[in-house]
């Protein structure tokens, strides 16, 4: 996909949006415009969600290898008697 809609690149005739064809050397400046700005937010778009699932599998990665941590250093849970006790207190 290219970054942007340049009316002097030979090879870019026409624009398909919503299933219609239209010439690019037909278009004005402002819906151009539009179109580069479209095309960069899919680009985003694409870039968050890249961003996201790299987050999300170094989270789980990270809580894997805290619940190995936990129990490798025999870390024990508070009793649930002790968690009571001191809600009351």
């Amino acid at each position: 996909m290219a970054d942007e809609v340049d009316v002097s690149e030979e090879q870019i005739r026409t624009i398909d949006y919503d299933g219609i064809k239209y010439a690019v050397e037909d278009l004005p400046p402002r819906i151009i415009d539009g179109f580069n700005m479209l095309i960069k937010l899919q680009n985003d778009i694409a870039e968050q969600s890249y961003q996201l699932k790299k987050s999300q599998a170094a989270q789980t990665g990270l809580s894997i290898e805290l619940k190995n941590n936990l129990a490798e250093d025999k870390v024990k849970p508070v009793p649930e008697a002790a968690l009571e006790e001191a809600v009351v207190n």
